[in-house]
């Protein structure tokens, strides 16, 4: 058994090595002739040989960023009352409820934001269009909402019941009881789910290229999440077919994936962190 699952291990490290390395060499030659400068170039025009990937970058900041306003609050909540509130039975149809949600495939959630979702936010702020980044950042909440939930879910669970009857025997309300001693040692769960949800929202790609606009400019004001915008994934999905392989547009949509990939990494790295740390 030890050796399958060393066997296991090095086949992890190999297809993360291999992945790398593919991303590294065809991203090479738009690095080797554009360089790190094109990360804070706002112009993309990639039959003018203009590859600015700063609207990307900060479209896909801003999603993020609106995905987790919306979801993290409202997941913790939904876990805190699965948890502390609700009877076994109702506990289960919660949690079932929460995983038929995350097991959507997000192709479904894209045609519900196109039918719902852009024609709400095009009616209630007068707009030309529903498609902006908030609309996809409302979207990805809805989608990383099951994540948190569950995760934060799990972590309450694990509090030693002890704790609890130790703060009500000295005499600490229920609030009090959250605030001081669920929620502090529920928080590396909790954290390891908002990274994961970060994470699931970083690569998502068809539910984000549907509702974004997928417009390659930088939003004006740089707060203005009613315009449409473009993100690294809605980028690659929606070019890649028009690119050439091996063409310099090919390499700068594998640039954008080169990017993806680094942070996705880093954020999985924080996770495995947070797991750890939490075992001592």
């Amino acid at each position: 058994m030890l050796k399958i699952i060393r066997f296991g291990y090095l086949i992890a490290l190999f297809s993360i090595a291999a992945l790398l390395w593919f991303l590294v060499v065809n991203t090479w030659p738009f690095w080797a002739e554009f360089g790190l400068s094109s990360l804070w170039l706002d112009e993309w025009f990639p039959y003018e040989s203009l590859y600015g990937l700063l609207p990307a970058l900060v479209g896909s900041a801003w999603v993020m960023m609106i995905a987790m306003f919306f979801a993290l609050p409202c997941g913790l909540a939904a876990a805190i009352v699965g948890s502390e509130l609700l009877s076994k039975p109702w506990q289960s149809t919660l949690r079932l409820s929460v995983e038929i949600l995350a097991g959507i495939p997000s192709v479904v959630y894209g045609l519900i934001g196109l039918w719902i979702l852009l024609p709400w936010l095009q009616n209630t702020f007068d707009l030309i269009t529903g498609h902006s980044l908030l609309a996809a950042g409302l979207l990805l909440a809805m989608m990383i909402l099951p994540t948190i939930m569950v995760m934060s879910l799990d972590a309450l669970r694990f509090v030693p019941q002890e704790q609890r009857e130790a703060a009500a025997s000295l005499g600490l309300d229920w609030n009090t009881r959250l605030i001081t001693v669920l929620l502090p040692q529920a928080w590396p769960g909790i954290r390891s789910g908002v990274l994961l949800a970060l994470g699931r929202a970083l690569g998502e790609t068809m539910a984000v290229m549907l509702v974004v606009g997928s417009l390659d400019k930088m939003p004006s004001p740089i707060y203005n999440i009613l315009e449409p915008a473009q993100t690294l994934t809605s980028r690659i999905g929606r070019e890649m077919g028009e690119a050439a392989f091996g063409s310099m547009h090919f390499s700068a949509l594998m640039a954008n994936g080169l990017i993806l990939a680094i942070i996705s990494m880093l954020l999985s790295f924080m996770v495995l962190r947070q797991r750890k740390a939490a075992q001592r």
